[in-house]
């Protein structure tokens, strides 16, 4: 899949993946704030975006270590985001990697009771994106003691109103990177007790104007993995997400 680099594929439950945080490594050059505070300007005195200076994970490294996954952060700025990955993703290109935000977020592969990927239509008040099939989704939030597993349920719950007794399983599937925005994405598979009719109702509008979903099927998928209107961190996700659900042969033929 051109438009996306598998990092690390695995399966990896709580406790087999470690969050640490570090120094930023952010390499700061004048010309490259000078477009960030540009874009950042722009975006935000676009009619229907909104969005604040929050902060989030900047993604440092990781390190795969057998059955287990450490990942080491440090602390950058929404403003930042936009202004690199979102806006200019190609300064790295022009100055290289050290330079972007590189921020970390967490997506999932949502599989319900009755046997669908879901996934939502974003509106045209996002910041990436506008009209595209997305998973629900995220940035890791910058806290004291960082548990990546309760970012997944925390989206699930914003976005979808999903409690915890409405969730089977959250496992992480994987690390990859959206080629596009240069963008590292930790990808779940969770199973949900509800089903599709369920989920739908449940859908809040404030980051989405729809439910996208398609059968759970090893077809339906591949095929799913070829429709220009998701974008690459869905791609990824149907992509891991089939692989947990069909299996590593399955994976392979498509990946």
């Amino acid at each position: 899949m051109a438009d996306f680099k598998l990092l690390v594929v695995g399966r990896f439950l709580p406790g087999q993946v470690r969050v640490r945080w570090n120094e930023s490594t952010r390499l700061v050059l004048p010309q490259v704030e000078t477009l960030i505070e540009q874009a950042w300007q722009k975006t935000i005195s676009t009619p229907g975006v909104r969005l604040y200076d929050g902060r989030v994970a900047r993604l440092e490294s990781f390190d795969l270590r057998g059955n287990e996954l450490d990942l080491a952060i440090s602390p950058t700025s929404y403003r930042i985001v936009v202004g690199t990955n979102f806006a200019n993703p190609g300064l790295q290109d022009d100055f290289g990697e050290a330079v972007m935000a590189n921020p970390l977020g967490v997506s999932t592969s949502l599989l319900t009771a009755d046997g669908y990927w879901i996934m939502g239509r974003r509106n045209r008040s996002v910041a990436y994106y506008p009209a595209r099939v997305h998973p629900f989704a995220g940035s890791l939030e910058v806290r004291e003691e960082v548990d990546i597993f309760h970012d997944v349920r925390r989206e699930l719950r914003e976005e979808l109103a999903l409690g915890e007794s409405d969730i089977v399983q959250v496992t992480h599937v994987g690390l990859v990177c959206d080629q596009t925005l240069r963008h590292p994405e930790a990808v779940f598979f969770t199973e949900t007790r509800l089903s599709r009719k369920q989920v739908t109702h449940q859908l809040d509008p404030d980051e989405h104007d729809a439910v996208w979903s398609t059968p759970a099927t090893p077809q339906d998928t591949a095929a799913a993995l070829a429709n220009d209107e998701l974008t690459p961190v869905a791609r990824a996700s149907l992509l891991l997400g089939g692989r947990e659900r069909f299996g590593v042969e399955w994976f392979e033929r498509h990946s």
